[in-house]
């Protein structure tokens, strides 16, 4: 009966019934004393609150370089569309300076215009002579003399 106080009468042979005062009463439990003294306590909450701290910054720095990112990548994509309307723009620039090269130069104008502004004229069949060489190649000097090895 540690916990309990004895109440006088509590344990007679009556056969009243008993008063709420016999009863026992519990005690109030006893403080445990700290190992810590009461010095340190604020040091291990002031070392909590630097920790808390510490945590939200390294939180909020983690969702302000989120922010940035994607900044960054709202940036890139913008860059990336005007760069894209720009190279569809060079392809049909391309495609219409090719047009108008291709019409340009044909091989009917290159022809019109030797003749015309040249003056040159179209070799006929008759005038292209085809020689086939069976002998080798042969290299014939001045007066029918055959070139020497050593010269």
């Amino acid at each position: 009966m540690d916990d309990f106080d004895y109440i006088p009468g509590m344990f007679t042979n009556s056969s009243a019934a008993p008063k709420i005062d016999d009863y026992p009463v519990r005690k109030p439990a006893k403080k445990q004393e700290n190992a810590e003294s009461p010095a340190r306590r604020p040091a291990l909450t002031l070392k909590k609150v630097i920790a808390i701290i510490c945590a939200m910054a390294a939180v909020l720095a983690m969702f302000s370089f989120v922010i940035y990112l994607n900044s960054r990548i709202v940036e890139n994509d913008a860059e990336i569309s005007a760069l894209s309307s720009r190279i569809s723009q060079a392809n049909a620039e391309n495609v219409r300076l090719t047009a108008q090269l291709g019409s340009i130069i044909s091989a009917d104008k290159i022809q019109s215009y030797a003749v015309t502004v040249l003056g040159m004229q179209q070799a006929e069949r008759y005038q292209i002579h085809y020689f086939e060489d069976r002998d080798g190649d042969k290299v014939v000097v001045a007066a029918g003399k055959l070139p020497n090895a050593d010269t």
